[in-house]
C-alpha cells in the first residue's frame, strides 16, 4: 500500500525544488518578467491538459502533445486529428489544430495555432478618444514535429515552429525549436517527462531586442488502478521559464468505466489561473473512428473573466 502514495511523494519533492531554483542568480537583480516576447506560446492548448493544471509533460500521448512535449506523439498508432478552442483574456480567442500520423517507425504531426483579439480604435496623445482608425493584432504558430519510441520505455521528439506576431503595421517572425523525452521507469506506472520549448534566436522590433519565452519542463506521473473500471492518475510538473519565476503544476484525473474522466489541477506560484476543473467524454468507437470530447474551466482569481476551453480529438482505430 505504501507504493500507492508515490504521487504525493513526487509532489513533495518538486515543491521544494521549485523553491530552490527560485534562488538562483541569473546575473541581474531585477525581475525577469517582461523580458521576452511571443507570450502567446505559453497559452495551454487542449482542455484535457489544461484541466489537469498543465501537469502533463509525462502523460501526453496524443496529437496535442506537440504543445507540451513533442515526444508524446510517438504513442499514436494511427491517424489522429484534434481541434481546440479557448476563450482567452479580454475577449480574445485562441484556436489550435493538429494532424498526426505514423510513418514507419516515426510519428509526424502538423500543427497550427492562432490568437486573435478584437479590433480596437487607435488613440493618440492629441486624440485620446480615438482617431477613427481601427487596429488589428494577432499571433500565429505553425509546427512540424517528429517522434519515435526508441525502446518500450524511451520516446524522444523534436519540433520546428514558425511563429509570427503582428500588431497593426509591425510584424515579427522567428523559427523556434522544441525537444522532449518521455521515460517509463518500469516501477509501477511511474513515468518521467522532460521538454525544452521555444528555443530560438533573439528577435528585434523597433530597434529593441528581446528573447523567446524559453520553457523547461520536468514532469512525473503515476497511475493507481482502484478497480478494472476506475483509474486514478496523478502528476506534478516543475516549469522553469527564462522570463519569470518558476512554478509547479499539479493535476489529477479519475477515469470511470473508460468512458468518462473527471479532472482537476492546481498551479503553484502563479498570479492567475491557479485552479482548474474539467471533464472528458470518450464514447464508443463508431465506424472505426474514436472520439474524445473535453471541457476545462479555469478560475480567474483577480482581474480577468473565467476561462473556458473546448477540445475534440478524432482518431482512426
Amino acid at each position: 500500500m505504501k507504493q500507492s502514495f508515490i504521487i504525493v511523494a513526487i509532489i513533495l519533492l518538486l515543491i521544494p525544488l521549485r523553491e530552490n531554483l527560485a534562488q538562483l542568480d541569473y546575473g541581474f537583480d531585477f525581475s525577469k518578467a517582461g523580458t521576452s516576447g511571443l507570450q502567446f506560446l505559453k497559452i495551454g492548448v487542449g482542455a484535457k491538459e489544461t484541466a489537469m493544471g498543465g501537469a502533463v509533460g509525462s502523460l501526453v500521448n496524443d496529437a496535442n502533445s506537440v504543445f507540451w512535449n513533442a515526444s508524446g506523439i510517438s504513442y499514436i498508432e494511427n491517424y489522429q486529428v484534434s481541434f481546440s478552442h479557448n476563450t482567452w483574456l479580454a475577449g480574445s480567442k485562441h484556436n489550435a489544430a493538429v494532424l498526426a500520423f505514423p510513418v514507419s517507425s516515426f510519428v509526424f504531426a502538423l500543427s497550427a495555432a492562432s490568437m486573435q483579439i478584437n479590433e480596437f480604435e487607435e488613440t493618440t496623445a492629441l486624440l485620446p478618444d480615438g482617431t477613427g482608425r481601427m487596429v488589428s493584432a494577432g499571433d500565429y504558430v505553425f509546427g512540424v514535429a517528429a517522434a519515435r519510441r526508441f525502446t518500450d520505455r524511451l520516446s524522444i521528439g523534436l519540433q520546428v515552429k514558425y511563429v509570427q506576431e503582428k500588431l497593426d503595421d509591425y510584424l515579427i517572425s522567428n523559427v523556434l525549436f522544441d525537444v522532449g523525452a518521455i521515460y517509463a521507469t518500469g516501477f509501477r506506472d511511474l513515468t518521467l517527462g522532460f521538454s525544452l520549448q521555444h528555443f530560438g534566436p533573439d528577435m528585434r522590433l523597433l530597434n529593441q531586442d528581446f528573447r523567446t519565452p524559453l520553457l523547461f519542463r520536468l514532469s512525473a506521473s503515476d497511475k493507481l488502478k482502484l478497480t478494472n473500471d476506475i483509474i486514478l492518475t496523478g502528476a506534478a510538473e516543475l516549469v522553469h521559464p527564462t522570463d519569470n519565476i518558476e512554478w509547479v503544476n499539479i493535476g489529477a484525473e479519475l477515469e470511470l468505466l473508460k468512458y468518462i474522466a473527471i479532472r482537476g489541477g492546481h498551479r503553484i506560484n502563479v498570479d492567475e489561473g491557479k485552479w482548474s476543473l474539467g471533464v472528458g467524454l470518450l464514447p464508443p468507437s463508431i465506424g472505426g473512428l474514436s472520439t474524445r470530447i473535453d471541457y476545462a474551466f479555469v478560475l480567474s482569481e483577480k482581474v480577468f473573466d473565467n476561462i473556458h476551453r473546448f477540445s475534440i480529438m478524432i482518431g482512426k482505430d
